[in-house]
């Protein structure tokens, strides 16, 4: 197999994983990206990424990172929701995720906010009001990191084949 063959694979194989990731919360996504062309970067050289080029996809990977745990607690925060609100969305992210895929992602982390906001003494009306703001913060944060993933696989693959 030529270099570009093996390139293409590992690059399909870790964009596959990077965007598994996104909508998986905990598994990492485009910091394991930036892993890949970091080593490419500093030992391999086979993309050629200009300093430029990896100081922004840097500066991504780290929005990213920050972004990821921002949003969604933002958006229980800004609705006037707990600690106890984030965390059991959190909670319910991963157990939905578990026991139904991607629609149990959704309906748990709606359903843990809830959850954590009604323990913390939230009438159910402002609990549930709350917990759609968990929702939109983590769709918000899946958007966002999909827009940097989909950067990512520009700059590889225009990198790969230029």
């Amino acid at each position: 197999m030529t270099v570009t063959i093996v390139l293409t694979i590992i690059a399909i194989l870790a964009l596959v994983f990077a965007l598994i990731g996104i909508i998986i919360p905990g598994m990492p996504s485009i910091q394991a990206l930036w892993v890949l062309v970091a080593i490419d970067y500093w030992f391999l050289g086979y993309l050629e990424l200009s300093g430029k080029t990896m100081i922004i996809l840097s500066l991504a990977a780290a929005f990213t990172v920050i972004g990821d745990y921002v949003t969604t607690s933002m958006g229980v925060k800004k609705r006037g929701g707990s600690t106890l609100g984030v965390i059991g969305s959190v909670a319910g992210l991963i157990a939905g995720l578990a026991l139904f895929q991607l629609p149990g992602m959704l309906i748990g982390c709606f359903l843990g906010a809830l959850a954590g906001e009604l323990l913390h003494g939230q009438e159910f009306r402002k609990a549930g009001y709350i917990a759609v703001g968990a929702l939109f913060g983590y769709a918000a944060s899946a958007a966002i990191q999909f827009v940097i993933w989909a950067m990512y696989a520009a700059v590889i693959f225009y990198h790969i084949y230029s």
